[in-house]
């Protein structure tokens, strides 16, 4: 069971988040500062904005939270995942 749920963790491909620039788009129309968001992901500020400078990239369980969280606010608000010129190259 556990290497499976590793398995699928693994899985998830950097597509399935956002350019940095549109993280931080998305978190901002929800009026969510880094410090508020890291705390709804049980994360450090620092975290989230090393996220959002696209320093780190986080993994496993707090990726898999981040994605659906972001996901959530796009889809909750209305807003595009991406904005046009983001979309990885081909």
């Amino acid at each position: 069971m556990i290497d499976a749920l590793n398995a699928a963790l693994s899985a998830v491909q950097d597509s399935d988040l956002p350019p940095p620039r549109d993280r931080v788009r998305i978190r901002k129309a929800a009026a969510l500062n880094q410090e508020a968001f890291g705390k709804i992901l049980n994360v450090s500020r620092l975290s989230v904005s090393m996220w959002e400078q696209g320093k780190t990239e986080p993994s496993g369980k707090n990726r898999q939270e981040y994605i659906r969280a972001l996901r959530h606010i796009s889809s909750t608000l209305g807003i595009p995942w991406m904005v046009t010129g983001d979309e990885p190259d081909a």
